[in-house]
C-alpha cells in the first residue's frame, strides 16, 4: 500500500517546491519509521505557533460539500496535538519560545467539514466523514521558507448506529491524532 508523507519526511527528502514530483518521489522511496534522523542535525527545536482558525462556518453548504461545522477550541486542540506529537517522535525538541527555536511552524484551519458517506434505507445517515483542512508553512530560524503546504487534509469516520458507533467528539480526537501524523 502507498504510503502518505509527512511534511517533515518531505523536508528532510528536499522536496518543497515541487509537490507532485516531490509526493511522487515519497510514496516510491517510502518514509517509515528510521532509527537515525531525517533532518539534518542542525535542526535540534521547533516552535509551534497557535494554529489559526479561519474556517468559515458562516459560509453556505450543500450535501455534496458536508456541513460545515464548529468544534469549540479546535485551533488550541490540534495546536496541542501537534506538539504532542513532536513530543512524542523525539526527533525536534518543542521550544515554547520562538527565538530559541532553529524551526517555526506556522498555519491556520481553511475548513471543518462532517459529510454523511453511508445511509439507511430510509435516508438515515448511518456514517460521516470528517474532514480538516489546514495550511502550514515551516521557516527557520532565519525566516527561509522551508516547505508551505496550503491544504493539509486530515479525515476521519464514526457510524451513529451499531456496535462500532461512538460520539462526534471521539471522531475529532482521531482526526487531530491522524492531522498530527501528517504533520511529524
Amino acid at each position: 500500500p502507498l504510503r502518505r508523507p509527512t511534511l517533515l519526511c518531505a523536508l528532510a527528502a528536499g522536496i518543497v517546491t515541487f509537490p507532485l514530483a516531490g509526493l511522487i518521489a515519497l510514496t516510491a522511496a517510502g518514509c517509515g519509521y528510521s532509527a537515525t534522523r531525517l533532518l539534518p542535525a542542525y535542526y535540534q527545536t521547533i516552535y509551534v505557533e497557535a494554529l489559526d482558525n479561519k474556517i468559515p462556518i458562516t459560509e453556505e453548504f450543500s450535501e455534496r460539500v458536508g456541513y460545515i461545522s464548529n468544534v469549540p477550541q479546535l485551533e488550541e486542540k490540534v495546536t496541542q496535538g501537534v506538539i504532542e506529537r513532536f513530543l512524542f517522535d523525539g526527533s525536534l525538541r518543542v521550544t515554547n519560545k520562538p527565538e530559541t527555536a532553529d524551526l517555526i511552524l506556522t498555519g491556520e484551519l481553511r475548513d471543518f467539514h462532517r459529510q454523511p458517506i453511508r445511509r439507511q434505507d430510509g435516508g438515515a445517515v448511518e456514517e460521516y466523514r470528517l474532514n480538516l483542512v489546514a495550511a502550514l508553512t515551516l521557516r527557520d530560524k532565519t525566516g527561509k521558507l522551508l516547505l508551505e503546504e496550503p491544504n493539509l487534509v486530515a479525515d476521519s469516520t464514526y457510524f451513529l448506529l451499531g456496535a462500532q458507533a461512538r460520539t462526534e467528539t471521539a471522531a475529532v480526537d482521531d482526526l487531530i491524532t491522524d492531522f498530527s501524523r501528517r504533520v511529524v
